[in-house]
């Protein structure tokens, strides 16, 4: 954007740095729309030749540029000032001996500087016997148009230097950053303050490329939609800015009341924005005031709103003082113009859009810091759920999966080639108890867990008292499962001293033929791992009776393990 720029004002810049007119005086006075120059001009304690005290109450309002009786002075060649709304502008060059020529200009008429926020109107005739230039500006909408019009040697007018002009194309480039940044973000944490950063930062690039004057480099805009735009623009950042922040800051950390204050304010933010451009007589008088005030109305509200947060606690606040601070400063010191008769108004233009630039780019930078934090809370949720989550799904004593999870879980795992379950008891569990003691019984039973330890192709379960079961897969699936029942005496001998007795264990195991098509639930292939159970602890404990099937039949052959 900076190098379009560079090609487009590089004729231009270079008129910015040339002299001024000399001017001795530029006064001001206020008239009704039936008062002509004459009447008027001979008053002398109507005019104010200080630069304050810029009303927009009158009808009309005259200014008066004396120049010095010099031959060599530079002549004036048109009128330069700040872009805004008004109903006609007449422009007078009278000479010594009090003849005027006078000319109209109506908004259409009038050209835009491509070199800033400004407008420029011709004034032929000037002379060396030119003794004043007369404007007469018929029902003006803004102050600064006003206060800030200039007499320019330029027949074409003189805008802003080149220095300027890339800075100010800089500023507007930055203001695109967040809005790439925000759109990014939202697809990954759709936040309703993602959404409100949005609207604030765009609507403060619409203002930006009206403050600027960038706005005509690509689109033609008349001078009274152009101020409807800014305003609507300029309510636009303030409701947004409002509710980017009550959603940004976190929930505990505002007072509900002054949340809600502020969330009503929004609207009306809003309403008062139309209302200023509703391009009506009744509302030119109060337009530009209601807009300062309601900015004026934003400034205090998020004051309130930071302070409270800051108060308690808020970790988020911190990037609102930061990026918010030096754009309240620039805007209380406008609104400050405006509405203090004894202070000049002004649009401040570089300072004012070095902080939309520093506020959006802080801002942003605290979106993603709360970005970051949303998602390390999710992370730690998440993993609280997963802990909570296995902490229901497991034995409490032994630490292997409890029942429930085998359950919920034995058609996925089914699925995965986990078709061979062993179901393992503990024979005489009940004698180790009743000569023991229950401590010494949990001590075997936490010994079992060691030898039965899962890995990638073994699932092992408490399913109660002393029965565990084994879902395994792979082709070896039954001789692993058979050394770990084998294992369980040799981990109990070596945990547990002191036992009278060796703690053996008795299996029931069936395994499926992969080359089969088994179809079968939990509960029908546990009931008959237990039958196969029954069957090991009848012929005499200590050994393991399986089966292996390609369907599942009540009656099919038993095979016995020693």
């Amino acid at each position: 954007m900076a190098f379009v720029l560079l090609v487009s004002f590089g004729s231009i810049a270079t008129t910015a740095a040339a002299e001024v007119v000399p001017v001795v005086r530029k006064c001001h006075a206020d008239a009704q729309a039936s008062e002509s120059w004459t009447q008027v001009v001979g008053q002398q304690g109507r005019w104010r030749c200080d630069g304050k005290a810029w009303m927009l109450s009158a009808d009309v309002v005259l200014i008066r540029f004396d120049l010095p009786d010099s031959s060599d002075r530079l002549l004036p060649q048109s009128l330069t000032t700040h872009t805004g709304n008004f109903e006609r502008i007449d422009v007078g060059v009278i000479d010594r001996q009090g003849g005027a020529i006078w000319s109209s200009h109506w908004p259409g008429d009038i050209r835009h500087l491509p070199a800033g926020p400004y407008m420029t109107i011709p004034v032929p005739g000037v002379t060396a016997d030119t003794a004043q230039i007369a404007v007469q500006v018929v029902r003006p909408w803004g102050k600064t148009t006003l206060s800030e019009m200039r007499l320019d040697p330029f027949t074409e007018g003189s805008g802003w230097p080149l220095q300027l002009i890339v800075a100010m194309a800089a500023t507007c480039g930055m203001l695109l950053v967040p809005l790439l940044i925000n759109t990014a973000f939202y697809s990954v944490l759709p936040e309703r303050y993602v959404i409100w950063h949005l609207v604030m930062v765009s609507a403060m690039l619409v203002q930006a490329a009206f403050a600027t004057g960038f706005a005509h480099l690509l689109i033609p805009l008349e001078m009274e939609w152009e101020w409807q735009a800014s305003n609507l623009a300029f309510s636009s950042m303030a409701g947004a800015a409002l509710l980017f922040a009550i959603h940004f800051i976190e929930q505990g950390c505002l007072d509900p009341r002054v949340r809600k204050v502020a969330a009503g304010l929004a609207p009306l933010m809003w309403i008062v924005g139309t209302i200023s451009s509703i391009p009506v007589e009744a509302v030119r008088p109060w337009s530009s005031a209601a807009m300062h005030l309601s900015v004026a109305a934003t400034i205090i509200m998020l004051v309130l709103l930071m302070g409270n947060a800051r108060r308690n606690g808020s970790r988020a606040v911190r990037f609102l003082i930061l990026g918010w601070t030096p754009l309240m400063a620039v805007g209380t010191w406008r609104i400050l113009g405006y509405v203090v008769p004894t202070i000049q108004p002004t649009e401040a233009i570089l300072p004012y859009q070095l902080s939309l630039a520093f506020e959006v780019l802080v801002t942003a930078l605290g979106i993603v810091s709360r970005f970051m934090e949303v998602r390390q809370e999710r992370d730690e949720a998440t993993a609280r759920a997963l802990e909570l989550e296995g902490m229901a799904d497991r034995d409490p004593l032994t630490g292997l999966r409890n029942r429930r999870t085998i359950e919920t879980h034995f058609e996925e795992l089914f699925r995965r080639g986990f078709r061979t379950m062993a179901v393992i008891d503990l024979d005489h569990f009940k004698v180790v108890n009743d000569t023991h003691g229950h401590a010494t019984g949990d001590m075997v039973l936490c010994a079992v867990a060691l030898a039965l330890a899962d890995d990638r192709d073994t699932h092992a379960i408490r399913m109660g008292g002393e029965e565990f079961l084994l879902l395994l897969r792979g082709h070896d699936a039954a001789a692993r499962a058979e050394r770990c029942r084998r294992a369980i005496t040799t981990r109990i001998t070596s945990e547990v001293p002191g036992l009278e007795r060796m703690v053996t264990a008795s299996m029931g195991l069936v395994e499926h033929d992969l080359r089969g098509n088994l179809q079968i639930d939990f509960v029908s292939l546990y009931a008959r791992c237990d039958q196969l159970l029954y069957e090991a602890k009848r012929l005499g404990r200590n050994r393991t009776m399986r089966e292996k099937v390609t369907g599942f039949h009540p009656a099919a052959a038993l095979s016995e393990v020693a």
